[in-house]
C-alpha cells in the first residue's frame, strides 16, 4: 500500500466516523432534545438552555466543525472506489447544514438564551427538520454508499491473512 492509499484510508475512516457521531447527535438533540424544552417552567428555562448549550458546543458542535477536515481531504485522499462526485455531494448536503445553522438555528437559540418562548421552540424544531434534518439524512445515505463501496471493493481481494 502506498502513503497516498494510507492516508486516503485514515482521511476516510476518520469522515465515517466523525459523521456518525455528528449524525446520531444531530438525531438526538433534535428528536429528542429540543422536545423536552417544552417542558422546562419560564424562570428556569434561561438557565437551563444556557447549561443546555454549553454543553452542546464541546459535544456536537466542535465534531461537526471538525468533519469538515477530512471532508474537504477527501478531495484528494480518498478510497479509489469513491467518486469525485459523492465527495462533492456530501459536501453539498454538509454547507446546507452549516448555512441553515449559521443563519437560522443561531438565531433562534441566541433568543431562547434569554426567555422561554413556545413559539421560538417549535419554529426551531420545524426549521431544524426542513434545514438540517432532511440534509443530514441524505449525507448519511450518501456516506452509507460510500462505505458500502469501499466495504464491497475490499470483498473483492485476498484477505492476506488466509
Amino acid at each position: 500500500m502506498n502513503t497516498k492509499n494510507k492516508i486516503s484510508t485514515i482521511v476516510f475512516s476518520v469522515y465515517i466516523l466523525l459523521s456518525f457521531y455528528v449524525f446520531g447527535g444531530g438525531i438526538v438533540n433534535s428528536l429528542v432534545a429540543y422536545r423536552t424544552w417544552r417542558a422546562v417552567g419560564a424562570n428556569e428555562f434561561p438557565e437551563f438552555h444556557q447549561i443546555d448549550s454549553a454543553l452542546i458546543i464541546p459535544l456536537f458542535v466542535i465534531f461537526f466543525f471538525l468533519s469538515f477536515i477530512p471532508q474537504i481531504l477527501m478531495f484528494w485522499f480518498r478510497p479509489m472506489i469513491i467518486s469525485r462526485w459523492l465527495v462533492w455531494s456530501a459536501l453539498f448536503f454538509n454547507l446546507i447544514t452549516l448555512v441553515s445553522t449559521i443563519t437560522i438555528q443561531i438565531p433562534i437559540q441566541v433568543e431562547l438564551d434569554k426567555r422561554l418562548s413556545l413559539e421560538l421552540i417549535e419554529k426551531l424544531i420545524s426549521t431544524d427538520f426542513i434545514y438540517r434534518r432532511i440534509p443530514m439524512f441524505l449525507l448519511a445515505i450518501i456516506n452509507f454508499i460510500m462505505l458500502y463501496k469501499v466495504v464491497k471493493h475490499s470483498n473483492n481481494k485476498p484477505n492476506p491473512s488466509e
